[in-house]
């Protein structure tokens, strides 16, 4: 029988927590709560060490305190429309959604109108069978997508038509880039297979594949297994942030990567008192998030053993005075009681949640119920219950990143 790991999204609450039961933190906030960063000097320069047994508060953060222009949006009903709402990526005034097995990407406006198609499903020219990453360059009106396993980085105009790809140095399995059409550059990073000739953790090409700066993989390689992550949130500008996130306890560390410098320096690592801990990084204009897998459990079907977290926080952390506590963000376009996990939803600069109308109406629902709202938001959500089709098309829960947000 076969063992797996599942993502390390899995097991979350990947749909809008019940109303009702917790409140918000009476007023605290981050700088009511004790320092839980300290430095570390290393060959590579200074890194900000989080000692996870400091964190003694927990903070209820509604998400509208993280963001600007935070709002639900409706899905265009069109047939051609239709999905399932992940992966999703929001980008200005636009959202890219789908790539997922099977599921051809598609391009909506900020208000949820299906635009076009982008390429399609299959394996041949512009053609693709899932997605890692995407960007959307709207001043040079060109979408690029990074597929889970390739040689080139996809190019499409803003009408969905195939353009002339990049070429890659190497293979790229789970690859993350960014694009700087004005330069001329990609920044890409990847998941570093040990069975890759001449790989690189991280590196700058130009369009035409040549390498103009590079981290070698050697030091950061990993066995050919997809069960790990790497990640660059996009949250920060000009930062381009870079993560391995293991699903093996190892030790490991968000980098930043600046090739203009040549350097990739470390910026941020977990302190793990006592039993090691599986972990992830977010970075934030302002903030660090970690999130911290306290507990796995196993669960066996037909053909497999599937371990997924069980049990799992997460660290908000200030960068600049380095106070921290547990935190849990509350969706409170619905009420400040329903929970959700934003951590996997903080990318690209902006916060995107896709919800099934049928799910939304439930949570709605529950929240009207529980007599927990206030009056205002009642309102609110009366109106909201009775515009909701369970047949509809997907919903988002989007929102800018702010910059000096204050948490």
């Amino acid at each position: 029988m076969k063992t797996t790991l599942l993502p390390l999204a899995f097991g979350l609450a990947l749909v809008l927590g019940a109303c009702g039961g917790s409140s918000p933190s009476g007023g605290k906030t981050l700088a009511d709560c004790p320092e839980v960063l300290t430095v570390e000097n290393t060959s590579s320069g200074p890194v900000d060490v989080l000692h996870i047994d400091r964190v003694k508060d927990t903070l209820d953060v509604p998400l509208s305190r993280l963001l600007d222009d935070f709002r639900l949006v409706k899905l265009d009903n069109r047939d051609e429309a239709l999905t399932k709402g992940y992966p999703l990526m929001a980008f200005g005034g636009y959202f890219i959604i789908g790539g997922g097995m099977n599921e051809p990407c598609r391009l909506f406006d900020k208000d949820g109108r299906y635009l076009c198609t982008i390429g399609n499903t299959g394996q041949g020219p512009g053609e693709y069978t899932f997605i890692y990453d995407a960007q959307l360059d709207e001043d040079n009106q060109r979408i690029y997508l990074m597929p889970w396993n390739t040689k080139n980085l996809l190019v499409y105009n803003m009408q969905g038509e195939y353009q002339r790809p990049i070429p890659l140095p190497t293979l790229v399995p789970k690859g993350v880039f960014t694009v700087d059409t004005r330069q001329q550059t990609v920044t890409v990073g990847m998941l570093p297979f040990n069975n890759i000739e001449g790989a690189s953790v991280v590196w700058q090409q130009d369009f035409e594949g040549n390498v103009l700066h590079r981290v070698d993989a050697a030091p950061y390689s990993v066995m050919p297994d997809f069960s790990n992550e790497i990640a660059n949130t996009d949250n920060v500008p000009g930062v381009f942030d870079f993560t391995i996130q293991y699903w093996e306890v190892k030790e490991d560390t968000l980098f930043h990567y600046q090739p203009e410098q040549k350097r990739f320096t470390p910026m941020l690592t977990l302190q793990k008192p006592g039993e090691n801990m599986i972990h992830s990084y977010l970075e934030l204009p302002d903030h660090y998030l970690m999130d911290v897998i306290l507990q796995l459990q196993q669960r066996e079907t037909d053909h497999s053993i599937q371990t997924f977290p069980s049990r799992r926080v997460c660290v908000l952390m200030d960068k600049h005075t380095r106070k921290g506590a547990f935190a849990r963000f509350y969706n409170d376009l619905i009420g400040l009681s329903a929970t959700i996990d934003a951590f996997f939803f903080l990318k690209k600069g902006h916060f995107a949640y896709a919800i099934d109308p049928g799910d939304l109406l439930l949570q709605v629902e529950e929240c009207l119920a529980s007599g927990k709202t206030y009056p205002e938001t009642r309102a609110r959500l009366e109106q909201l219950k009775a515009s909701i089709n369970p047949d509809d098309n997907t919903y988002l829960f989007v929102g800018k990143i702010k910059q000096g947000a204050k948490l």
